[in-house]
């Protein structure tokens, strides 16, 4: 059977011959285990991701797609899914852009994520994220050993497939590699991979890749189009469509992240708002 692929994402080389193996399956995504990298077929209805492949409408389910460990070959723009064949030669393609600095206002609008996220989120969401970005922001004695703590803390810790502290962090490494946070954002992220890194084995293997690809500044699109949005002021009607695609990702996935999000800003971007007025 064969499957068009309507994007593909910034990070993802369907050019270049590779192998690998089916990962997982899920009803509307399949995990594909790639050279050492975690990239997800997608049906339409998703957002893209930077490994992300999203498919045209219509066709069954993809968990009735692929099994695990189905082998997985890509090759001159096709990807071979075990009998599945991905045909992306003429998917466009998803390349975020940078955040530009936060515009004013920042501050009302980060607490109205937070806000209406806050219900859909698991119960220990915005207290992990105070505590991370509490723990980001202190350079005296120790603070490189306190940070350590406090992700030893929040690194698989809550529950789903991606367990919810995970996906508080992924918002984090979203807003600190933004490129809207100045030179302080990638310092900023570098002292939070240094600290994360060693711990990805605790965490679920999804949640592992995943974490992986948001220190390096890979965030979903649902995510980036919302942060895009909050920086650049843009009207409520497009900040709730955004916000809406986060938070239907997953049980308390998006909504999760959203808190990460939210405090990450705060500790970022204030200092613009405050500059400013």
């Amino acid at each position: 059977m064969s499957r068009q692929v309507l994007s593909v994402g910034c990070a993802a080389d369907i050019r270049k011959t590779q192998a690998g193996v089916v990962h997982s399956v899920f009803k509307g995504a399949i995990n594909l285990l790639i050279e050492g990298e975690l990239w997800t077929v997608l049906d339409a209805s998703r957002a893209d991701a930077p490994f992300g492949l999203r498919l045209a409408p219509g066709g069954p389910p993809l968990d009735r797609e692929a099994r695990v460990a189905d082998r997985v070959h890509v090759r001159a723009g096709y990807i071979g899914v075990g009998q599945l064949v991905l045909d992306g030669r003429n998917a466009s393609r998803w390349t975020p852009t940078p955040w530009p600095r936060p515009q004013t206002g920042i501050e009302s609008r980060l607490s109205a994520v937070e806000r209406i996220a806050r219900p859909r989120a698991w119960s220990g969401s915005a207290d992990t994220a105070r505590e991370l970005t509490e723990a980001l922001r202190r350079f005296d004695v120790g603070s490189e050993a306190d940070l350590a703590a406090t992700v030893r803390r929040c690194v698989g810790r809550g529950p789903g497939l991606t367990p919810s502290g995970d996906d508080v962090l992924v918002g984090i490494f979203a807003v600190l590699t933004s490129g809207a946070c100045g030179r302080e954002g990638p310092r900023a992220a570098a002292r939070l991979t240094s600290a994360l890194t060693p711990l990805l084995p605790s965490t679920s293997d999804v949640s592992r890749y995943l974490l992986d690809q948001a220190a390096r500044g890979l965030a979903g699109r649902a995510l980036h189009d919302l942060g895009t949005a909050l920086v650049e002021c843009a009207s409520d009607e497009v900040l709730a469509h955004a916000l809406d695609l986060v938070l239907d990702t997953g049980s308390t996935s998006g909504a999760d992240a959203c808190m990460g999000l939210a405090a990450a800003g705060r500790l970022s971007f204030l200092v613009t708002e405050k500059a400013a007025t």
